[in-house]
Parts: C-alpha cells; sequence; structure tokens
C-alpha cells in the first residue's frame, strides 16, 4: 500500500520532492511486505506446533509418567547391600538419565519430582552417610556446567595470550578502532532513531490517529472496548519506536498519506524504515525461536508437505508406546537383583564403549 496522496503532483513540484516520496514509498512497501511475511512465518510456526502438540501430547504424558515410574522401581534397587560400587554407580545413572529425559520433555510440565527427590535423598543419605548431600535438580547438568567453565576459562587464556602477542601490531590498534567505530555508529542511529520518533511530525502522526481512536467519546461498549484495544497497540507502537504499525494506523484511520505530516522529516523517516526493514529481517531469522516448546515441535515434526509431517509423528508415536511397553514390562519382570544384574552389565559395557 503506496502512502502518498491520490492527487496529481502539479508542474511545480520539485524532483527532489518526488523522488524523496518514492523512497519513502519503496521503503513502506519493503517493510509492510517484510512484515507480513514474519506474521505469516510466526502465525504458520504456531498453528503448525498446535496441530502436533493436540496429536502427541496424551502419549509424551504417558511416557514421561512412565518414566517417573521407572525410577521409582529402580531406586528401590539401589538400597540392597549386595550391590557393588560400579553397580550402584551405574543404576545412579541410570535414574539420573531417565530424571533428565523428564525434565528435558516440554510436555512434562504436570510431573513432580520432589517426592522421587526426596526419595532419593533418604536413600543416599542411608547408604552413604559419610558423604550425603541433599540431591539438587542442577546436578543433572552439573558435568555440563563444569565442562562449559573449562571451556571459558580456556577462551579467556587464550585471548589473554592473543592480546599480549599482538597488543604491539598496528594492525591491533586499527582493528579495535573499527571496532568502537562501529560500535559509536550504533548508539548514534539509537539516538536518531529516538530522536525522530519523538520529534513534531511523528508525534503530529500519533496525536492524529490517538483523536480517531480515542474511547472515550464513544458511546456504544463494544466499539469502546475495540477502540481501548487499537489505543494499547498504538501506544505500544510509539513507545517501541515502530513506525511501520504507526504509518499504517494513520494511513487506515486519518485516511490520507502520513508524508503531509511528516513535512522536512521525510527522508529521516525513510532511513528509519530502512532501519525497521533491517530489524524485521533479523527478526525472521529468529521468529522460530520465540518459544522453547513450539521451536521444539516445529524442528522435530516440520516437513516439506504435511503428509510427511503426519508420517514423522506417526512414526513418532509408535515409537513412544514401544517405549513405554517397554518400560512397562521391564518393571513387572524385573523384581529382584539376579534380574537387574544383567541390565547393570549391559550399560556399564556401553558406558565404558562410550568412554573409549
Amino acid at each position: 500500500m503506496k502512502l502518498t496522496t491520490g492527487k496529481k503532483q502539479t508542474k511545480t513540484t520539485n524532483n527532489s520532492e518526488s523522488s524523496s516520496q518514492e523512497l519513502f514509498n519503496k521503503a513502506w512497501e519493503r517493510v509492510a511486505h517484510q512484515q507480513k511475511k514474519n506474521d505469516r512465518l510466526r502465525e504458520q510456526i504456531k498453528t503448525f506446533a498446535e496441530q502436533v502438540s493436540e496429536a502427541v501430547e496424551q502419549q509424551e504424558k504417558a511416557y514421561v509418567t512412565t518414566l517417573y515410574q521407572s525410577c521409582e522401581h529402580l531406586l528401590v534397587f539401589y538400597g540392597r547391600k549386595s550391590l557393588a560400587a560400579w553397580q550402584r554407580e551405574v543404576l545412579m545413572e541410570w535414574i539420573l538419565d531417565y530424571i533428565d529425559t523428564i525434565t528435558s520433555n516440554p510436555f512434562a510440565g504436570g510431573i513432580d519430582l520432589t517426592a522421587l527427590y526426596q526419595a532419593m535423598d533418604a536413600t543416599m543419605e542411608k547408604i552413604h552417610p559419610e558423604a550425603f548431600e541433599p540431591f539438587q535438580d542442577d546436578e543433572l547438568h552439573s558435568e555440563h556446567d563444569f565442562f562449559d567453565e573449562m571451556a571459558d576459562e580456556d577462551d579467556a587464556s587464550i585471548f589473554e595470550k592473543l592480546f599480549s602477542d599482538f597488543q604491539d601490531d598496528p594492525r591491533f590498534d586499527e582493528f579495535f578502532r573499527q571496532q568502537e567505530s562501529f560500535e559509536q555508529q550504533i548508539k548514534d542511529d539509537e539516538r536518531a532513531l529516538n530522536k525522530l520518533m519523538k520529534g513534531g511530525s511523528i508525534n503530529k502522526l500519533f496525536r492524529r490517529v490517538a483523536r480517531v481512536l480515542h474511547p472515550d467519546r464513544e458511546q456504544n461498549e463494544e466499539a469502546r472496548q475495540e477502540k481501548n484495544r487499537l489505543m494499547s497497540e498504538l501506544i505500544e507502537a510509539r513507545d517501541n519506536n515502530d513506525i511501520t504499525t504507526l504509518f499504517a494506523f494513520y494511513a487506515e484511520y486519518v485516511g490520507q498519506s502520513p508524508l503531509q505530516e511528516l513535512g522536512g522529516d521525510l527522508a529521516d523517516a525513510t532511513e528509519l524504515l530502512n532501519r525497521q526493514y533491517a530489524q524485521l529481517r533479523s527478526q525472521h531469522a529468529d521468529i522460530l525461536h520465540e518459544d522453547p516448546k513450539t521451536a521444539a515441535l516445529y524442528r522435530r515434526f516440520h516437513k516439506k508437505t504435511m503428509k510427511a509431517a503426519q508420517r514423522e509423528i506417526n512414526t513418532h508415536l509408535e515409537n513412544l508406546q514401544q517405549d513405554i511397553n517397554n518400560l512397562t514390562l521391564f518393571c513387572k519382570e524385573v523384581t529382584s537383583l539376579n534380574k537387574l544384574k544383567p541390565y547393570l552389565q549391559m550399560r556399564w559395557e556401553h558406558i565404558n564403549e562410550e568412554r573409549w
């Protein structure tokens, strides 16, 4: 939608003014197109994730519930005195692996692990009273965090070495000058953006739209609520420097182009739209990560066609049911240490294979 008025331009129209309007319209159309593209992708991801969630939620909840019951079943054996130290270690890693799977499942919100943690604390205190410490949820990720800290330390030491080696190199000074210049440019752009949004022309746009949408003079309650909603969106657009939405509101509710109100700020507004476009493009790449659960479902099941996605969902449900059946059968059949020990031996061998 172009924002120039429908009137024919007179011969006295300055060529530079016409060019400025064309640049503004082009920037506007590009921003509006990118905004629609972002909205379509966001809606597509949301709709797809809702469909997948509806299809798998019941089975996923059944799976994490079965995992929880399996943890309780395995924990009973941990207190047996005839277990060797390596068997206890394997058994605890087994339980922690199941807990980690539960906590990382996006459908496990209804599972309360408090009772399981308390049972683990009681068992650990009984078997290892000299070294007992209450179990913490973050212990599941302690190894990962430990290596992350080591990596951070290594990165720091590497940076210090590089800094020491190159601090006398002229290229080093040039690099930092460029970096400082780049950061300063970002700050200047932000100040210019804020100044323009708070300038007289932009505020005129906001006030004119606000007068049209103000709900106080509205007699109909339903219409008043709708205008309250629109005013909230308008204020949010102003507060967030969202000039795209502000222009769209002006064109729709005032019924004319905002170019006349912008006046001498037209070039600045065009530059502002260009920045808005860059932000929207960057936002497009991050839309998938706005909601962790939605992102997980979309990445896991989305395919080129819905038919292919449905096949993937069906396969996943079949695998879940098989896992539930296996876990249930295991808990039913493994009722003694003699029956458990072969499984501990297999897991021990598997752990050693992975380590080597």
